[in-house]
């Protein structure tokens, strides 16, 4: 039996149908959104690029329809290679032009690539803007020549080097997911069907016509792209999916510190379990360093954002090239300012988090430390380092000394370098949220006068001494209230980590420039009982969260607030340091970026208040259309299988069961098709006689079932083709 001449999916898709789409399918829609696209990426992402993004579409397009003319002429391919070559001739004589403007179009990658990873990049070319053209129109003109050749073979391989680097740069970020990069995935999308491979598989696509799979596929592709390319619009998705990866490469699952992570904080998970194995020169009292976080949200501690930092590129470029790094600037200082002697100290990483090192303070030199880092929250591991030995009364002792020996040449050159990271700090580390703020404001009262670090210190020992209970086993149920304000005002109760935010907050509430810090922590106690040179187990037990603050001259040091760990040396130190009369204030702060709120006193929030979002309308949409696509994919499948059982049964039970699709078909059109009384009685026949049925009754019943699809296609509405193919899925 022919089971091409009866296949229903064959008399389902009319010839003409995919033709007139084919017609409809020319390159101009494919053509106008990939230039579009293409020009407003150009102009929207390379600030060298001069020319509006209308201009140089206006330009493209002209450009690309004299090449589609000559192409209908008998030598069109021949004239498309001349164009190519007269692109790449262009580029070999204005080569130093053409590098210089290529240059400037990677610089400004080499900015976004500075925004995207918190990293310095050197430029490549200090060539003036005006070589730009010399680069990007022989650029253009050979992505045109490509896009004249995809469209024309029918084959989207010509134009890969065009779409590869796009869709590489908008999937790391380099390109913002907008309008510019949606037309150019549409275009992309028409160019795809426009392929004969693509056509057949669109074809196949749940078995819809090419126009519905197209659709279907562009949505999905939009979706998608919207959805997991760095939209704002799902941003907290984003970095959610970017914590779940940082815990599968770097966490282990006995780390206990929560990275930052504030949102219904749990009790520490107290454990033995070995994270880090040290060997000091001169064993001491030690903080470990491991992730340092600049940025509070109310609900979670973040490194500075790359695209923040991205504004100090020339700052760090400079302080590196001076020998000045975060890590190791209390070492440098407290050289410059008396002899000192360096210990040694080896680290290996058991079981902590992986994904930075561990690094005491007071670093000397500048290895391992990666001169084109912006900040210094972030630091590769290191197997064995050089520091200073001491703690924080002496590194005060080395401020002082400093201050003594200002006068010599290389004191003064770091103390003009150290000013401007001064200032940095002092711009980047001060920021509070509002409701953190307002409940700093409620708890220490109007006192605005200027106080010295010793009296800040004081102020915020003691009111935490009296406002939080240390308890390791507290579990902060904020939902989505300001940790702080949980945390003083309903909870008041805490271990090492609710104890160092506040710190930070509170130093940050007076002016002083500070940083949250997790890492782990070996006391004067421990220290004593361990061999110079011996291997010591840090466990889980040693994690630990502290504050830091910037000490002006000198860096930031550690400022210990929770109970069992403070040292009396340290409680001591507010005033044991008389010439440091330096004061602070928190009237001229910008707290984050928005207006300062007014003393005003607010109800609480409610334990697991709900905060309703639009995001959230976006989720219950993609969840309703998910649902229906697996609905319509489950009643597609029945088709198909019924399809497929009137296609593998014998003559007569084929013929009857076609006829019962017929009569279906009749029913929700109203229509009737040339030869219903005869496959009536051809109906009868398979049922009711003995004899066989003939392979021509087949056909005649199959040809029958195509005419009657044809007649209701004719009498349905478009509304009624998609119920009917979509829902009730008659074909």
């Amino acid at each position: 039996m022919n089971k091409k001449n009866n296949s229903l999916s064959v008399a389902l898709q009319p010839v003409s149908a995919v033709s007139d789409f084919q017609g409809m399918l020319s390159g101009a829609p494919a053509a106008v959104l990939l230039i579009v696209g293409l020009s407003s990426v150009l102009a929207q992402n390379f600030p060298s690029f001069m020319f509006p993004w209308w201009q140089t579409a206006l330009a493209a397009l002209a450009l690309f329809s004299i090449f589609t003319l000559l192409q209908k002429t008998g030598k069109g391919r021949l004239c498309l290679l001349v164009a190519a070559l007269t692109a790449l001739l262009f580029c070999a004589v204005f080569h130093v032009r053409f590098l210089a403007g290529l240059g400037c179009l990677s610089n400004d990658i080499l900015e976004r690539m500075t925004a995207l990873t918190g990293r310095i990049y050197l430029a490549h070319t200090a060539a003036e803007a005006s070589a730009v053209p010399f680069a990007a129109v022989p650029l253009l003109v050979l992505a045109l020549v490509l896009l004249c050749f995809s469209l024309s073979s029918g084959h989207v391989l010509f134009f890969l080097p065009v779409l590869l680097p796009f869709y590489a740069a908008v999937l790391f970020g380099l390109f913002p997911f907008d309008v510019s990069a949606l037309l150019f995935l549409l275009g992309s999308v028409l160019l795809l069907m426009r392929s004969a491979t693509a056509k057949i598989m669109m074809q196949g696509f749940f078995g819809l016509p090419v126009w519905l799979g197209a659709a279907l596929l562009a949505l999905l592709l939009s979706v998608g792209a919207g959805l997991l390319l760095h939209g704002s619009a799902n941003e907290n998705a984003a970095k959610e999916i970017k914590t779940a990866l940082h815990r599968i490469l770097y966490d282990d699952k006995t780390n206990s510190m929560p990275e930052g992570k504030l949102k219904n904080l749990p009790a520490w998970n107290k454990t033995q379990t070995p994270a880090l194995s040290v060997s000091m020169s001169e064993p001491q009292k030690m903080y470990l360093r491991g992730r340092i976080y600049e940025t509070y949200t109310g609900s979670a501690w973040e490194p500075l954002p790359f695209d923040a930092r991205a504004e100090y590129e020339e700052l760090f470029y400079w302080l590196h090239e001076s020998g000045i790094y975060g890590q190791s600037q209390i070492g440098t200082a407290s050289a410059l300012a008396e002899e000192v002697q360096a210990a040694s100290l080896s680290i290996k990483n058991l079981s902590a988090c992986s994904a930075s090192g561990y690094y005491p303070y007071a670093l000397l030199g500048s290895e391992p430390l990666p001169a084109d880092l912006i900040g210094d929250d972030a630091l590769p591991a290191a197997a064995s380092l050089s520091y200073l030995p001491g703690s924080v009364p002496e590194w005060y002792g080395a401020q002082q000394a400093l201050a003594a020996a200002q006068k010599k040449s290389d004191v003064k050159a770091y103390l003009a370098a150290e000013e401007s990271l001064a200032k940095y700090v002092s711009a980047v580390d001060v920021q509070l949220t509002n409701e953190s703020w307002t409940v700093l404001d409620r708890r220490l009262g109007d006192d605005s006068t200027p106080k010295t670090l010793g009296e800040i210190r004081s102020v915020i020992l003691d009111y935490l001494d009296e406002a939080l209970v240390y308890d390791e086993t507290v579990y902060t149920y904020n939902g989505g209230m300001d940790f702080l304000q949980y945390t003083l005002e309903k909870s008041g109760s805490g271990y090492s980590v609710h104890y160092a935010t506040a710190a930070v907050l509170m130093l940050r509430y007076f002016g002083v420039p500070a940083r949250y810090v997790e890492g782990y922590f070996l006391s004067k106690e421990e220290a004593a009982s361990i061999e110079a040179g011996a291997e010591y187990i840090l466990s889980e037990a040693h994690a630990h969260a502290w504050a830091e603050y910037y000490l002006p001259g000198i860096g930031f040091v550690p400022f210990e607030v929770t109970p069992g760990y403070i040292d009396v040396e340290e409680l001591e130190l507010g005033g044991s340091i008389a010439p440091n009369t330096q004061t602070y204030s928190g009237n001229h702060l910008k707290y984050a970026r928005v207006e300062q709120p007014e003393h005003i006193e607010e109800p609480l929030q409610e334990r697991f208040a709900f905060s309703f979002k639009p995001i959230y309308l976006l989720y219950l949409l993609l969840l309703v259309l998910l649902a229906l696509a697996a609905i319509i994919l489950k009643k597609r499948q029945k088709l198909k299988k019924a399809l497929a059982a009137i296609e593998n049964a014998e003559n007569r039970d084929s013929i009857a069961m076609r006829y019962g699709y017929t009569v279906r078909l009749a029913q929700s059109c109203g229509a009737s098709a040339q030869g219903a009384e005869e496959a009536a009685l051809l109906n009868r026949e398979a049922l009711f006689s003995n004899h066989p049925m003939a392979d021509a009754q087949r056909h005649e019943m199959d040809a029958y079932a195509c005419r009657m699809l044809t007649a209701c296609r004719e009498t349905w509405s478009w509304r009624e083709k998609l119920r009917y193919k979509l829902w009730d899925c008659l074909y």
